[in-house]
């Protein structure tokens, strides 16, 4: 059974997680999103869930990702 990588950005339910096939791409997109946000001085936390279907989906993450100052994204187990 494959599983899917579930990015929570901020405050997403888990209902507004986006789907991706590899975590590369969910790291990606947060990435891309906190750049753009820290270009206005905001930060912005986002969680990952590994699950093969949203329903499947717990509230717990599996990693906790966050951007450091020198703008490369920080992966933690949790």
């Amino acid at each position: 059974m494959k599983n899917f990588w579930y990015l929570r950005i901020g405050d997403d339910t888990l209902d507004e997680a986006l789907r991706f096939a590899q975590k590369v791409d969910a790291v990606s997109e947060y990435r891309r999103v906190a750049k753009e946000l820290a270009q206005y001085g905001q930060a912005i936390d986002a969680s990952l869930h590994i699950a093969p279907s949203r329903a499947e989906v717990v509230e717990y993450p599996d990693f906790v990702l966050s951007l450091n100052e020198s703008g490369r994204v920080v992966t933690e187990q949790a």
